[in-house]
């Protein structure tokens, strides 16, 4: 009966231990499996030889106890066992309904990843067709070339989506097949297997895409090696006295460098001197690492024995002129003369002509630094004073023009208001402006309107006594629109160049008759009669102010007044002889011409008289110029036709009238 000693002492040690292990659970650990069964082998050896040293006979307990405990273990080992089988179909259960929704999620993902390369396969199809069809009618001897070439491309393009659809469906079958034959977990084993095919087989995903992307980052790789190998470039080394300096781009960086230093040393006379002993190696760095010529000389300047400070260089012109501690102040001086200049020209590009930098910072010797209020007088200073020339005895403005070698608008821009007609002696004209320091350019683009001068044209007229003219078409002048870029120094326009020119109104050619016709020996009453005398004035710029009495003039008025303007020219209406010429009471300086037929004619308020009497005049010959003698309200010509002491309409008699 020892096997039910065991058991109770089992049992008794599993109560002990808290009875709440079942004995069907597998522990975890080899070596604690055969540590246990190392301890209950030892106790049942203790066990067996203590029975054999004390010698003392073995006591059996009472059989329908040892049979109740058995049959209590036995009780308790089955329920254990079926509550651990139910907790393993609990979790089997929920490890399959993972299973299926993982299938379903996988599903629902190949769906979507199946639309999209049909969306996209459906867009590049219809590019496709698009260009196919622009192609097809564009190109129809290469048609059948085309469409070969096409059909290759849409294959290439379409290749992979064909297989991934085919796939697709070829796993959806093989699911439905094996989840209908071998159960749920079959199925879910075949879309693994089908999904990793997908990805990862020769025709999957991963290898599509790595097809697709290899040569992708090959390009981008080699790309990206050019780029590099772009921004490295050969450079110079540079070491001045054993001592290394850094890179420059070629050796004539060191060379313009030794001239700045040069030019800072010898500065004012200076006998500072520094030996330089440069050496040149070629090497290839980023371009970022580059000195410039202004870096090198500070940096040779640091090292040398000399006294140095930091500073502003002054150039003018490229010359240094010497070193500021700050340059702030000297700028805002620069911009001082400037903004005067602006205000003249706001639309204008206003700069210095000459070229001034004090920018540059750097190391400088001690000894060219100067006063920064110093420098700022000299920049804004005067470096001429303005010119004048002293009009002397029977100067006249063209005189003055042709001695000073300047034009006639150059003098009146530098004289605004002068008199050009009344200079005298000692008069002082200026001829140049004062010259600052610093000249100043202003550029600008300028719009006028000039007039364009008409043309003459003379043409003879066998109506007309020979050495008579008259204007037949009056000329006048045009307009244009000019634009100029016009350049001024120190207000002093020194070049203009038109840029454009737009026409307003073109000039009108004058046109004036030459009369031809021979004079007789006589002068003749055939040119003088009814309807017959000429207009007595200019046609086209004289007109009727006033006529006679019987057209609607004032009562007493017996002649018509003809306007043009002072000084304007009277023509005789007929051949004939002057019987008077001179001033006559109201009618002022007048002519009087006998025609020789019984009628005369009378041309009054005359500014200045031609004629004398007794002289032969032709028809069309200037006698007088229009003016405001004798009883006159302003300036006409007074114009009369008489027949003995009866004074006619002057309107019967002439052939037109203006």
């Amino acid at each position: 009966m020892q096997w039910i000693g065991n058991i109770s002492k089992r049992y008794r040690r599993l109560c002990a231990a808290g009875g709440d292990i079942p004995l069907s659970k597998k522990h975890s650990s080899r070596k604690k499996r055969n540590s246990n069964a190392a301890a209950d082998k030892k106790a049942e050896q203790s066990i067996n030889s203590g029975a054999v040293q004390k010698k003392t006979p073995a006591v059996s307990p009472p059989a329908d106890e040892n049979i109740s405990a058995v049959s209590q273990v036995k009780e308790e080992l089955a329920a254990k066992k079926a509550a651990a089988a139910e907790k393993r179909a609990q979790k089997k259960a929920e490890f399959n309904a993972k299973l299926n929704s993982l299938a379903i999620y996988l599903s629902r993902f190949g769906r979507y990843i199946i639309l999209m390369f049909a969306g996209l396969a459906i867009k590049a199809g219809s590019g496709i067709a698009r260009l196919a069809k622009y192609l097809w009618k564009r190109s129809g001897n290469f048609t059948a070339f085309i469409l070969k070439k096409l059909g290759y491309l849409l294959i290439l393009i379409m290749s992979p989506f064909v297989k991934v659809v085919h796939a697709f469906r070829r796993a959806v079958s093989d699911i439905k097949k094996n989840s209908k034959s071998k159960g749920t977990g079959a199925a879910v084993k075949i879309a693994f297997s089908h999904l990793g095919e997908f990805i990862f087989g020769s025709t999957g995903v991963a290898v599509t895409v790595f097809n697709i992307a290899a040569p992708i980052i090959c390009v981008a790789f080699l790309f990206n090696i050019v780029a590099y190998a772009s921004n490295l470039r050969y450079c110079v080394k540079l070491t001045v006295n054993d001592k290394f300096l850094g890179y420059v781009e070629n050796e004539q960086v060191y060379f313009d460098a030794d001239e700045i230093l040069k030019e800072r040393i010898n500065y004012l006379g200076s006998d500072e001197s520094i030996r330089l002993v440069p050496s040149f190696s070629i090497e290839v760095v980023n371009e970022g690492e580059m000195l410039s010529k202004y870096q090198v000389a500070d940096m040779i300047l640091e090292y040398s024995d000399i006294s140095v400070e930091y500073a502003y260089g002054v150039y003018l012109n490229g010359v240094f002129q010497g070193a500021i501690p700050d340059n702030t102040p000297v700028n805002e001086a620069l911009e001082g003369i400037l903004d005067k200049y602006r205000r003249l020209y706001p639309d204008a590009d206003i700069s210095f002509r000459d070229s001034v930098d004090c920018s540059t910072a750097g190391l400088y010797l001690s000894g060219s630094i100067i006063e920064t209020d110093w420098l700022i007088s000299q920049l804004t200073g005067i470096k001429a004073n303005a010119g004048y020339y002293i009009v002397e005895e029977n100067d006249t403005f063209e005189m003055i023009c042709g001695k000073t070698s300047l034009t006639a608008q150059q003098i009146k821009l530098l004289n605004p208001g002068i008199d050009t007609s009344d200079l005298h002696p000692n008069q002082r004209i200026k001829i140049r402006e004062e010259i600052p320091f610093l000249s100043v350019n202003v550029s600008l683009v300028e719009e006028y309107d000039t007039e364009v001068p008409y043309t003459t044209e003379y043409h003879n007229d066998d109506t007309l006594y020979s050495g008579v003219t008259r204007v037949t078409t009056e000329g006048s002048n045009g307009k244009n629109h000019v634009t100029a870029s016009v350049t001024y120094v120190n207000n002093m326009e020194t070049s203009r160049k038109v840029t454009a020119v737009r026409v307003i109104s073109n000039p009108v050619t004058e046109h004036i008759a030459i009369g031809t016709k021979i004079p007789p020996e006589q002068y003749s009453s055939d040119d003088a009669g009814y309807g017959k005398f000429i207009w007595p004035m200019e046609i086209g710029k004289s007109h009727i102010s006033e006529y006679t009495q019987w057209d609607g003039g004032y009562a007493g008025h017996l002649g018509i007044d003809i306007v043009a303007y002072y000084g304007a020219p009277i023509f005789a209406g007929a051949s004939g002889t002057v019987i008077h010429a001179g001033s006559n009471y109201g009618y002022g300086n007048c002519v009087i011409i006998d025609h020789g037929n019984g009628l005369q004619t009378l041309y009054g308020h005359c500014s200045e008289v031609l004629v004398s009497v007794g002289e032969e005049v032709i028809q069309g010959q200037p006698i007088a110029k229009e003016g405001a003698t004798g009883i006159v309200v302003g300036a006409h010509m007074h114009f009369e036709v008489r027949r003995g002491s009866e004074k006619l309409n002057p309107v019967d008699y002439l052939e037109v009238l203006y």
